[in-house]
């Protein structure tokens, strides 16, 4: 996967967003800045990356949020990552799937208040905007850039652990 895949486009009038940190187990996949994560299972102490097409609200272990700092774990000790908490509001920017399919500003704008699921498949996340409303996708696309065919979207709350499990 790719660094800084994702990125806050717009903090929604929050001077910083907060960061928790999580655990990561030893000898797995690092977490890199910019991708999503969530626990490995539920009820975990561990964060994983998220896959292609996870997330779906309803079925998978809820969203944790974005990558904020790399993770730190080895092949023999489990490590930490530090994640922004996916506050209702906050916007991100991310690549679309297919760069025709965001690269007018009228196809962002048809895009926009669909929900869709991210994309893995290439080895670097996109959003998978493909122009029908997913009801049980995580993300909802609020605009989007056709200059760099980006998407913005927000997290729905429903998705994360926020809206599934008291992180307090």
């Amino acid at each position: 996967m790719a660094k800084n895949d994702i990125r806050i486009k717009d903090p929604a009038g929050y001077n910083v967003i907060p960061t928790r940190r999580f655990l990561t187990e030893a000898n797995t996949t690092v977490l890199l800045v910019g991708e999503i994560c969530k626990f490995k299972a539920l009820g975990s102490q561990y964060v994983i990356p998220l896959a292609d097409a996870d997330g779906a609200i309803g079925t998978m272990v809820p969203i944790v949020g974005v990558v904020a700092s790399g993770s730190t774990q080895t092949t023999a000790v489990d490590g930490y990552v530090d994640v922004y908490i996916p506050l209702p509001g906050v916007v991100y920017e991310i690549k679309a799937k297919t760069a025709a399919g965001a690269d007018t500003q009228t196809e962002i704008n048809a895009l926009v208040n669909d929900r869709a699921i991210i994309d893995l498949t290439s080895s670097k996340y996109t959003l998978d905007a493909t122009g029908t409303d997913v009801a049980t996708a995580p993300f909802l696309i609020v605009g989007g850039n056709p200059e760099r065919s980006s998407l913005y979207f927000q997290i729905r709350t429903t998705a994360t652990a926020l809206g599934d499990m008291d992180l307090a």
